[in-house]
């Protein structure tokens, strides 16, 4: 059913794929880039709908450092050109309409205000419609300004825009309605909250009632999403929420409207995608990460190579994390995103290069170079690929991260390396290979604890890799992402767990949204966190901290980060190049980006 033909208002789709709006951070200043050109080209042969991402209706209302714009009409020659690319694929073509402002409430404005802001909403419409596209998405969900007069909890105007559902909705209904009146003959979508999952907020009960009034007041679709800033969780579901969280709200909302419906957010593997159209929980499946990572997810459904598929793991790190920070949207998995033609070049002298390390950074070497058109050979000391993405997998809600391995070792197989297994190179040995580029990822090693200790503790690399301590109560001495992990992966086998971080907080360098939600599943365990810990001396019973302070333990594990692997520091020629952890430690994401960047200059 998802290849069947679908309609949104008087449009025709040639499936039921969407591909749904995600700010990339690729524009020049507002304006159409080449760079958004070459991204929207990439990701819309296959799909029937692409909405563009959040393009702001208004300075006012523009929220990320290089979001696209709709603002003015000398946006419509770019917009034209990014839609003209979209439709030359056959693919129909929306933009979402959005504005964004936290700093200010529904209180703070006028109605004269709110006015002029519904107008932004129409002119922005009207752009849109000379640019050439079939349709328009309201953004009226995730927290954003529409979905702040929504929500009960955060509107508190005592006007006729605020109060009661009704008054709360006017704005809303407003936009819509001078949206359908200016631009009659474009579709309109409109993009809500099953739910805020805030305390008092906007809730499924109203969302139905909402979307019965879009639906009155002209709407041609709705798209569900979820959650606020505080609750992102529910729109962009990291690995630690359960596939298909917002399914319910949408079956609810469906069998309340006539009109279509998108499901979103982290939809499953593609039987999933069949069964949800199938089983009449939606009418569209829309995909925005699955898209970034692969681009050519639907085109192998399509093909019937579902297979080969990449989906997306869900980390958040290169694509949400980036776009948050102002940085080009990115994707562990798919280093190219928003770079797919500095990407695309064959190399007109083809090298015999060695990768030595088979964790990401030199995976991702090898294949790259290998697309490029070397002839790459890789040399891995153990018995398997994925370095430290091995133990990576392991700790509770993590185990998504284990398809990475299996991708990179896919496209190993797919651009002919030639992998070495249990092939320890030594430095002599590589003063005495005979390729043109040698590239050494080998990787860090874990950091050591100088003092002294009455007990051999353990390493948390050795830990998630099955050295499971004996006693009940564990000191994990160190509490960034490493050591929560572990303290949580103990946790869950009935440890008590104490973790010690030098530091004023735990998880300082986690990424917001994956933080908060590992701190409370932490918390749950009865996880104890003591920062500003200094740790003084390790006895065989305790560990004593801060010049005085002590808990009793019967085993300790160390997770006080990596230091760089330096076997091959001193094998130094010429045609020898560091990348990953072995040169500078950083996180997958930039080891994978490393290797891949590695083919743009050999």
């Amino acid at each position: 059913m998802l290849l069947n033909e679908g309609k949104i208002g008087n449009i025709r789709l040639k499936n039921r794929f969407v591909m749904l709006p995600t700010v990339t951070n690729l524009s020049n200043d507002g304006f159409v880039s080449e760079k958004e050109i070459n991204y929207y080209d990439r990701r819309s042969k296959d799909v029937g709908l692409v909405i563009v991402e959040a393009c702001y209706v208004n300075k006012f209302g523009k929220f990320f450092k290089n979001q696209l714009g709709i603002d003015d009409d000398d946006k419509i020659e770019g917009l034209k050109r990014l839609a003209d690319v979209i439709k030359k694929n056959g693919t129909k073509v929306a933009v979402q309409l959005a504005m964004h402002n936290p700093k200010y409430k529904p209180s703070d404005f006028t109605v004269e205000d709110i006015k002029g802001f519904a107008k932004d909403f129409v002119d922005a419409a009207k752009r849109a419609k000379k640019a050439g596209f079939d349709a328009v998405e309201l953004h009226f969900a995730h927290g954003w300004f529409v979905n702040q007069f929504l929500s009960p909890n955060v509107n508190t105007r005592d006007d006729e825009y605020g109060g009661d559902f009704g008054g709360r909705a006017r704005f809303a209904l407003e936009i819509l309605k001078n949206v359908k009146s200016e631009v009659p003959d474009m579709a309109v979508i409109c993009r809500i909250n099953g739910s805020d999952y805030t305390d008092g907020g906007f809730d499924i009960n109203e969302s139905i009632k909402l979307s019965r009034l879009l639906e009155e007041h002209g709407a041609d679709a709705i798209n569900v999403s979820s959650g606020v800033g505080s609750t992102s969780e529910y729109h962009i579901s990291p690995m630690g929420i359960d596939d298909r969280p917002l399914i319910v709200h949408v079956k609810k909302i469906k069998d309340s409207v006539s009109i279509p419906v998108i499901a979103a957010d982290k939809l499953g593997v593609a039987a999933d995608w069949e069964s949800i159209i199938r089983q009449g929980y939606a009418d569209f499946i829309g995909i925005a990460r699955g898209l970034i990572g692969d681009p050519d997810c639907v085109g192998k459904y399509i093909e019937g190579k579902v297979d080969e598929i990449k989906y997306c793991i869900h980390c958040n790190q290169a694509c949400i994390a980036y776009i948050q920070k102002g940085l080009p949207v990115s994707c562990m998995m798919n280093p190219t995103v928003g770079r797919e033609k500095e990407f695309d070049v064959i190399a007109e002298d083809k090298l015999n290069v060695a990768v030595i390390g088979g964790g990401p950074a030199g995976m991702s070497a090898a294949i790259y170079l290998a697309r490029k058109g070397h002839n790459v050979e890789l040399f891995e000391k153990s018995d398997s690929l994925g370095g430290q993405l091995k133990v990576a997998k392991v700790p509770p809600h993590k185990s998504e991260i284990g398809k990475v391995i299996h991708y990179l070792e896919a496209d190993l197989k797919k651009y002919g390396v030639k992998v070495n297994l249990n092939h320890e190179v030594t430095c002599d040995e590589l003063k005495n290979m005979n390729y043109d580029k040698v590239i050494i990822a080998t990787g860090s090693i874990p950091k050591k604890l100088n003092m002294k200790m009455g007990i051999v503790p353990l390493r948390a690399i050795d830990v998630l890799d099955g050295k499971i301590p004996n006693g009940s109560n564990v000191a994990v001495i160190g509490g960034g992402l490493t050591g929560l992990e572990t303290a949580e992966y103990l946790a869950t086998m009935g440890k008590s767990v104490t973790v010690l971080e030098e530091l004023d907080e735990v998880g300082k360098d986690i990424y917001a949204m994956n933080k908060k939600l590992l701190l409370e599943r932490l918390r749950r365990f009865n996880v104890d966190m003591i920062t500003s810990a200094k740790v003084d001396k390790i006895e065989s019973d305790k560990v004593l901290y801060n010049g005085g302070n002590e808990i009793a333990v019967d085993d300790v594990v160390i997770a006080i980060g990596n230091t760089p692997d330096e076997t091959f520091k001193n094998c130094i020629s010429d045609n020898i190049i560091f990348i990953g952890d072995c040169n500078e430690i950083a996180t997958a994401v930039e080891a994978i980006r490393d290797g891949a960047e590695l083919s743009l200059i050999i």
